[in-house]
């Protein structure tokens, strides 16, 4: 009865109750700690376990192949001239053009970037083909878009020209090499643009013959034939002279830079050739192309 002399009078108002936290009891062998882990609950199975691990390869290999791949957009042309109806017609609407750019593509970078930790790959995020409003020079001609941020993420537009499209082994050959020529530029480093033109040409032209499509149109540019003989060589001395070549040009075209580059004589001796070559435009008949 004591205790009743401690409690507070009453009053007209209700006074509002105190809710005092609920502590739950500390965990015992007879009152397990509650985990919101379910394998506790749901031991794996061989089973389940297959299906994490099959989905988790699925998913690194899609991210791996996601982050080597490019956008690729065809555009149709203007269907009021034959080029264009025929471009639409033979490359554009059976994907034939597509499918030919991405084999280029892979086939051109197994050359230049054979090891992704020693070849840094150039950063190449969209592609854009579409046929030339008219005629050009050359067949094929590869720009960066005009946006600079667009250019800084590896976006590039390859223009074919219609004169390609009046070939008549365009179906066979004019149109494939144009592209792969195409495709070519679009991963080849070219020193932020301090490469020498010759030599690039060169590489394109040795990428071309490798992918078995030697247009008698190119191989009549001697010097072009005559470096891409040289770069060939190299190549057949050396393995991997060609990725090491385009990987030495990714900041600029230094000869200094070229040369430590390659580590063996005979390769700085090729190396030394190709730019005595381009320089002055033809190969002396006293040089030949044997370096041993």
């Amino acid at each position: 009865m004591d205790q009743l002399g401690t409690l507070l009078p009453l009053s007209s108002q209700t006074p509002s109750p105190t809710l005092n936290p609920i502590k739950p009891p500390l965990p015992t062998s007879s009152n397990p700690k509650i985990s919101t882990t379910v394998w506790n609950s749901y031991p794996p199975t061989p089973l389940r376990l297959a299906t994490l691990l099959a989905l988790l390869l699925i998913s690194v290999w899609a991210n791996y192949e996601a982050s080597k791949g490019f956008d690729l957009t065809i555009l149709n042309a203007p269907t009021y001239t034959l080029a264009g109806r025929r471009f639409n017609l033979l490359f554009v609407s059976n994907g034939r053009a597509a499918d030919m750019a991405l084999k280029s593509s892979r086939f051109i970078e197994h050359v230049l970037y054979p090891l992704e930790e020693a070849f840094p790959r150039k950063p190449v995020r969209h592609v854009t083909i579409r046929l030339a409003d008219n005629n050009i020079t050359n067949d094929v001609i590869v720009s960066r878009c005009n946006n600079s941020a667009a250019a800084a993420n590896g976006e590039y537009l390859i223009e074919i020209s219609p004169s390609v499209m009046a070939r008549k082994d365009v179906i066979t050959e004019a149109f494939s090499l144009a592209l792969h020529r195409g495709m070519a530029f679009v991963w080849l480093w070219d020193g932020h643009g301090t490469i020498p033109q010759p030599i690039i040409d060169a590489m394109v032209q040795y990428l071309s013959v490798q992918y078995k499509l030697a247009n008698k149109d190119y191989e009549d540019t001697y010097l072009a034939s005559t470096l891409a003989g040289l770069i060939q060589l190299c190549e057949e001395r050396s393995s991997g002279f060609v990725a090491r070549l385009n990987n030495a040009v990714r900041e600029k075209w230094d000869e200094h830079t070229l040369t430590d580059a390659f580590s063996s004589p005979s390769e700085i001796m090729c190396l030394s050739r190709i730019i005595s070559v381009s320089e002055d435009g033809f190969l002396a008949d006293n040089d030949g192309l044997d370096f041993s």
